[in-house]
């Protein structure tokens, strides 16, 4: 996933990487300068005093401008990497199929772009730093230890330390697990939580608050109990090591005393000794956490792996071929079944359709009507053999050029959380007169005079601004602006009361002069006009024709036309 990053960008971490090893090593002349200023004062030698703070001076300002270069080139493409892990993140979100978005919940993919991009950030940024700049300091303080000090006590003072280093792989381990489980109940928390936003209206209708509430208290605990003993865990490598090196101290007090004594090393050297002893300290005990972030990182990094191996549509269908779409549709004896449960959707449907013609489609929930539109739009992906466009077998036209040939206007008519106008335009550059055209088309003239602000209106999330009726006709005003060869409406009018209904219909008739239609709808007005009507039941036809010749066969498409007609004399 990071093999292109690096090939980009990867040379910014090895001027990084000097400047870092030049910073610690000039803080690494610190002890050396005290050392000696030390031994100076107590020499009453204060002119080699005053140089000796001048070089401390020195070396803090070096340390000043190599910790800023290094900072910059390893921070810093730290945050390049975070901009790149976001954008192939959403790049690869955009190109997989539906499917996908049907077995995964949204809380889990916004953990991704938040928690697990994030800590793979720090892993190649603040936990690379840290991890060179422990190396660094422990081996040239060692080294200066035992080549300018006392090997010997060098020795001594470090026997703990392997002690130290199984702490931090023991708890490590632990670490890793721990955090695997806070990012699985992150990801967990967030689902419900988005789901609870979205389905509110559903949650007040049935007063189900308090259930939600308490199934929230129950998660939100059992996240608090994952991350306190995250915490915990972690928080035991910081004192398991500093009690180590305790024992250093103490090795160092005992043993370095009595050598200053014996006139074996000076006061100084004792004191840079021990500074020395102070810089490894610091970078063993940032071990623990360079340890925990890098667990954290890893484990982030094998969610997000897991996740970018999920195969995107195929680049042949990202696109367009310039072979124009003229809108001819026809099915052989199109079957599907959905590959997650084997569920047969559509049985052996056939029909054909010359540019321009109109197919109408009714039946009952759940006889396959979206479904064959999902097919046509290549959501889902039909039989070999089964289902043309233009001649041509739709697995050989690629999406891109497809969809940009269709009007697509889905039943539940989601909206974009931004004006009327935006969602109309959707990015196509329609211009204003464009909109308020396709508007009109809609039906939405009326409604539109009554809203103060018009087509700058917000539609507010999922369009909750709006009324169910308001979407359906914005999606299609949506579908309008793009003048489509194609135009797919899925019981675009469930939610239109009869009369804005009639009015849309006849808008309808006007617009779609010269373009394939297909138009499933429960209301069978909306399909008079068709050149032929598929009535499906469980996934086949069961009856086909014109309007006028289902209803004089006097089957199912009749009895549900002469029930709607009763229904609409009652409330007249």
């Amino acid at each position: 996933m990071l093999r292109d990053f690096f090939r980009k960008y990867g040379w910014n971490y090895i001027p990084g990487a000097i400047f870092l090893v030049l910073s610690t090593w000039i803080q690494t002349r610190a002890p050396i300068v005290l050392g000696n200023a030390i031994e100076l004062f107590a020499g009453s030698d204060y002119a080699a005093f005053a140089h000796e703070a001048w070089r401390t001076l020195t070396i803090a300002v070096g340390v000043f401008f190599t910790r800023i270069a290094w900072r910059y080139f390893i921070i810093g493409t730290s945050r390049e990497m975070e901009i790149y892990l976001r954008d192939r993140l959403f790049w690869h979100l955009e190109f997989l199929p539906i499917r996908f978005y049907s077995e995964n919940r949204s809380g889990d993919l916004m953990a991704y772009a938040i928690n697990d991009v994030g800590a793979v950030r720090m892993t190649f940024g603040m936990v690379m730093a840290q991890s060179l700049t422990a190396i660094t300091s422990i081996g040239f303080s060692v080294n200066e230890m035992a080549a300018g000090v006392h090997p010997q006590l060098t020795l001594f003072a470090l026997l703990p330390v392997p002690v130290a280093i199984f702490f931090i792989i023991f708890i490590g381990q632990s670490v890793q697990v721990k955090f695997r489980r806070v990012q699985e109940l992150f990801s967990q928390l967030s689902g419900h939580v988005q789901e609870n936003i979205n389905g509110m209206r559903v949650l007040k209708a049935f007063a189900m608050e308090k259930q939600q509430y308490e199934h929230y208290q129950q998660e939100s605990g059992e996240m608090r109990t994952a991350n306190l003993r995250l915490s915990y865990t972690s928080a035991l490598l910081s004192p398991a090591i500093q009690t180590v090196f305790g024992l250093s101290y103490a090795i160092g007090l005992v043993y370095g005393g009595h050598l200053v004594a014996d006139g074996a090393i000076s006061l100084g050297d004792y004191v840079a000794f021990n500074s020395y002893l102070t810089m490894i300290v610091a970078p063993v005990t940032s071990i623990g956490r360079i340890v925990n972030m890098l667990q954290r990182g890893l484990a982030s990094l094998k969610r997000l792996n897991a996740l970018m191996v999920q195969p995107e549509l195929p680049p042949f269908d990202r696109k367009e071929d310039g072979v124009p779409i003229r809108g001819g549709i026809e099915a052989r004896h199109l079957s599907y079944s959905h590959p997650d449960n084997g569920q047969v959707a559509l049985e052996d449907v056939s029909f054909t359709l010359a540019p321009g013609q109109k197919l109408g489609i009714a039946g009952k929930t759940g006889s396959g009507k979206s479904t064959l539109v999902l097919l046509i739009t290549k959501l889902l992906e039909a039989p070999e053999g089964q289902l043309f466009i233009d001649g041509r077998d739709i697995r050989s036209v690629p999406a891109a050029s497809l969809r940009k040939a269709i009007g697509y206007v889905p039943q539940d008519g989601f909206l974009f959380n931004t004006t009327i106008e935006e969602n109309i335009a959707f990015y196509t550059g329609a211009s204003h007169e464009a909109v308020e055209a396709a508007a009109a088309q809609a039906g939405l003239s009326t409604d539109l005079r009554a809203m103060p602000l018009g087509l700058k209106t917000i539609c507010g999330e999922h369009g909750n601004h709006l009324s169910g009726g308001q979407r359906q006709r914005v999606s299609l005003a949506r579908a309008f602006v793009r003048d489509p060869s194609i135009l797919l409406l899925d019981d675009t009018l469930s939610a239109v009361d009869t009369r804005t209904e009639a009015s849309i219909l006849e808008n309808l008739h006007g617009e779609l002069a010269g373009r394939t239609a297909i138009i499933i709808s429960h209301r069978l007005s909306a399909l008079v006009e068709a050149d032929e009507i598929l009535f499906m039941e469980n996934g086949r036809v069961v009856e086909r024709g014109t309007h006028e010749a289902l209803v004089a066969l006097g089957g199912r498409y009749a009895e549900m036309w002469n029930q709607q007609k009763e229904k609409e004399h009652a409330t007249a």
